[in-house]
């Protein structure tokens, strides 16, 4: 087999004098080949090249321009809700105003659940004792539940202004701070008061002897607690699924299904905030030696005092 290398240049095979034709065809086109000048040649891969480049420019300005207009339309939209920074901005797109946005990163990540009905391994679950007390005390903030705010960001979040409690001057927090506690942590305390209540005998039985005995501020409390967690959960409307799932377990009636029972599975994974960030702020910014600040906060003659009557401000206003 002969290679001919001009027609090879177009990706014809000369096969041989029978072949004359492919041979005169190869020739007519390296001749028309050569009839074009190697400029032109270049100068039309050049300009092609620099339309495809112009191109690639133009969708990288124009995907520029998007993302930068989607930023100032969302930095604008939380100027006007009085937030400063762009984080945690879907956050903010679906909470009441707060200004911890501004301060903490709580991006939510995933997470999955223990949702073992058996597991007894957290800490959260145990029997009464020191340790367990400390753990529920520390994810409640318990002694640094309480910072300060200024009071245009509670106006932000639909609160009067006129009828806060104003940080005192000792407390060097500025002349706009106002008293004021994380929600998820009062949340939390209230859920350790149902805690408790279920282990009656180890936290109230020397104080009030039985149930029965104790006062009606304590079960005002505990129904409190109840209906704050109660408003919480249906505010906040969980829409995760809960899956089921064929188990076998010893003392699975077999006379009814003797292989196995569809169980719900509650090990669920959600995206949860960064809870330990929370925490962390928290116990950061709190006011420090709570029992002896407290005790400097002082009614100032004039202020807007608030009708208790309804019996919200007569719980006592500490843990049992």
């Amino acid at each position: 087999m002969k290679w001919d290398i001009a027609s090879s240049k177009l990706g014809f095979l000369k096969l041989g004098r029978s072949e004359a034709k492919y041979e005169l065809l190869g020739k007519y086109a390296n001749a028309k080949n050569e009839s074009i000048p190697r400029s032109r040649q270049m100068s039309g891969f050049s300009t092609w090249a620099l339309s495809c480049l112009n191109v690639l420019l133009f969708l990288f300005s124009l995907l520029l321009l998007v993302v930068s207009w989607d930023n100032f339309h969302q930095q604008r939209e939380l100027h006007n809700e009085g937030y400063t920074t762009n984080i945690n901005y879907d956050l903010k797109r679906v909470s009441s105003f707060s200004p911890i946005f501004d301060e903490i990163d709580l991006r939510p990540r995933l997470q999955r659940f223990n949702g073992a009905v058996n597991d007894n391994s957290s800490i959260f679950r145990q029997d009464p004792s020191p340790e367990v007390d400390a753990a529920w005390d520390l994810i409640s903030a318990e002694g640094f539940e309480i910072t300060t705010a200024e009071a245009s960001s509670l106006a932000k979040a639909g609160q009067d202004p006129s009828v806060l409690v104003h940080a005192p001057a000792s407390w060097n927090r500025g002349g706009d701070a106002v008293v004021v506690q994380i929600d998820v942590f009062h949340q939390i305390h209230c859920l350790n008061e149902l805690r408790k209540e279920i282990h009656f005998d180890y936290y109230y039985k020397n104080r009030y002897g039985d149930r029965s005995a104790a006062p009606a501020e304590h079960m005002i409390h505990k129904k409190h607690c109840i209906h704050i967690l109660l408003q919480n959960l249906i505010c906040h409307a969980d829409v995760d699924l809960i899956p089921h799932n064929w188990v076998h377990y010893e003392g699975l009636n077999q006379s009814t299904r003797p292989w196995a029972e569809p169980l719900a599975d509650f090990n669920a994974v959600k995206k949860c905030r960064d809870f330990s960030g929370l925490l962390e702020w928290a116990r950061e910014t709190a006011i420090q030696d709570l029992p002896t600040r407290w005790k400097e906060l002082q009614y100032q003659k004039g202020r807007p005092v608030l009708d208790g009557s309804n019996g919200y401000f007569q719980i006592p206003h500490q843990h049992e």
